[in-house]
């Protein structure tokens, strides 16, 4: 079995907001960073999972977070 690609806990954490249903501009806020900097985040962690859809990276990091 391959490797998990790992992840910042910033890019985790901005992946998680965005599977509650924030938005951009809502986690900036939350987070005190810009709106650039969480497209930054979740556009890297996309990258690192692999993933084509922001959805898809929520969903991949969502079942890595979950209790079993």
């Amino acid at each position: 079995m391959p490797a998990r690609p790992a992840l910042s806990p910033r890019q985790e954490q901005v992946l998680l907001l965005l599977g509650e249903g924030l938005g951009l501009g809502e986690i900036a806020a939350r987070l005190g960073i810009s709106e650039w900097t969480v497209r930054t985040y979740r556009d890297e962690a996309r990258r690192r999972l692999d993933a084509r859809t922001t959805a898809q990276a929520v969903a991949i990091i969502v079942r890595r977070t979950a209790v079993p």
